[in-house]
């Protein structure tokens, strides 16, 4: 099968008689004969070359999300101390710092170059190496069916933070520990900041995070089978945060955003979605921080109520279309512990999870 640009899979066979799989990849057909020629059959046993084959590419690839892990964590640690020091130094840098307007501006600020330009890197490793093609920013398969499929999940993506946080607080209660994510102190005061808020919450990480994550990370891992490169990616996605708050409800919405971006060939409907849900935290604080807790719970509670009615709405018009969406296999030659532990035993990757064990250790008050 050839996976193109916009997601579809086609079967193709080329003059040697081979199938071409997924961006080009070529793997011996079922039924070519092994001409060993007097050579022992295992030593040429097109499938177990072909297994090889896949556990180097999938090495390959974990590698690329490895180092680019490991840049935003290298590069935001550094940035970080930079300030400090220079804020030791410089008293109007520390006031800028301490101010809303330097730390909405911090945070788009290390989005979009500790994490997008990382990732833009590893992006390129494997398009030099054509293990992904050019990722699908175009029109979704169905427009009707990708807007009603973002739409039913607004709310089930909503639902399920709500539910995992919900547990963690407990978990946290009966452990005696306390977790933090970096953006409890968040306020949105005024216009200005409700504004400034919504982009360094909502669309800047929207964006960012589904490039990196279901567009680089997700379509080339998408050769070994969807299921895989959804779970995969979604794990990435949530050690990506490094927080024991986000990480968390960030694996269970990760999946959620990657199915989406398969079912609709196009990795906007994930953005839209990412969006909404980052933008319900965004207007909770924004009211919070105006008009106290009262309409804050309010508000939160308004949400719920629009995003319930959007999700039903949107469920509706979906299954009455009857569209079918089915999650390709992928190149079956490898096992899904193969698989994993392919990606994950690249030294890049190793030493980018122990970084951001690090990361999620510090973010536990015992």
């Amino acid at each position: 099968m050839d996976f193109n640009p916009n997601g579809q899979f086609n079967q193709n066979e080329n003059m040697n008689g081979q199938n071409t799989d997924f961006n080009g990849f070529n793997r011996p057909a079922h039924n070519t004969p092994p001409y060993n020629f007097g050579v022992p059959r295992y030593i040429l046993d097109p499938r177990e070359e072909q297994k090889k084959n896949d556990k180097k590419i999938l090495k390959t690839m974990g590698f690329s999300f490895g180092i680019a892990i490991i840049l935003y964590f290298v590069l935001s640690t550094a940035f970080a101390a930079s300030l400090i020091v220079l804020s030791n130094f410089f008293p109007s840098v520390a006031e800028f710092l301490n101010s809303s307007t330097g730390e909405y501006a911090l945070q788009g600020f290390m989005s979009v170059f500790f994490i997008g330009a990382p990732f833009l890197l590893s992006y390129s490793i494997l398009r030099s190496k054509k293990y992904v093609g050019i990722l699908p920013f175009g029109t979704a398969y169905n427009k009707k069916a990708a807007v009603s499929l973002t739409m039913f999940f607004a709310p089930i993506v909503l639902i399920s933070t709500v539910i995992i946080n919900l547990i963690s607080s407990i978990f946290q209660s009966m452990a005696g520990v306390s977790f933090e994510s970096g953006i409890d102190d968040l306020t949105a005061e005024g216009p200005i900041g409700a504004v400034m808020l919504t982009f360094t919450l909502a669309v800047i990480p929207a964006v960012v995070e589904e490039f990196c994550i279901r567009g680089v990370v997700l379509q080339p891992l998408r050769r070994y089978g969807d299921k895989f490169a959804i779970v995969m990616s979604a794990v990435i996605f949530s050690i990506l945060h490094g927080n024991m708050v986000q990480i968390p409800y960030t694996l269970v919405a990760g999946i959620y955003f990657g199915y989406l971006c398969i079912a609709t060939g196009s990795l906007w409907p994930s953005i839209v979605l990412h969006f909404v849900n980052n933008m319900f935290s965004v207007i909770q604080l924004t009211v919070l921080s105006n008009f106290g807790e009262t309409a804050g719970a309010v508000s939160v509670v308004v949400m719920f109520a629009v995003l319930i009615a959007v999700g039903i709405a949107g469920g509706i018009i979906f299954f009455n279309m009857g569209y079918k969406t089915k999650l390709k296999s992928g190149v079956d030659t490898l096992k899904t512990d193969e698989k994993v532990i392919s990606v994950l035993k690249s030294p890049a990757m190793i030493i980018a999870i122990i970084f951001m064990l690090i990361s999620t250790l510090m973010s536990i008050n015992f």
